[in-house]
């Protein structure tokens, strides 16, 4: 893959990030750097490196994806109130545990190997619990 300037931006910006942006919020930072970059750049290149594995998509179902820029072994939870998506990561024990418990689910139900890529977990992120608390 070719890296062009705006290519290395996008890329400059995923790895410099841990909030999970949108392609949205991805085009905003790059404005800030690269002023004339257009909307379609971004998604183009934020969908090229999600494909040669550069960065992750984050599909939440919604149509509104989210990326990252950290390739280390982790998983997400995403906040049932406010939406907000971040990154969890257990000790390798419990990794390792939710591996096996996700494989053996995926195994049962349609007699194949499994393997964890890309774990979502649903909760209610800390400061929404202390925001309930104080109402």
């Amino acid at each position: 893959m070719k890296y062009s300037k705006q290519r290395s931006v996008v890329l400059e910006i995923m790895k410099n990030t841990y909030d999970h942006p949108t392609a949205e919020e991805v085009y905003e930072e790059a404005q800030k750097i690269y002023p004339g970059i257009g909307i379609a750049t971004v998604y183009r290149n934020l969908n090229q490196l999600a494909e040669v594995g550069e960065i992750k998509r984050i599909s939440l179902g919604n149509g509104n994806d989210r990326y990252d820029g950290h390739l280390e072994e982790h998983y997400h939870m995403v906040c049932r109130e406010c939406g907000e998506l971040q990154d969890l990561r257990p000790s390798l024990e419990k990794m390792d545990l939710l591996k096996k418990l996700a494989a053996e689910a995926f195994d049962l139900k349609l007699g194949n190997k499994a393997t964890l890529n890309t774990t979502i977990m649903e909760g209610v992120c800390d400061k929404c619990r202390r925001g309930k608390k104080a109402v």
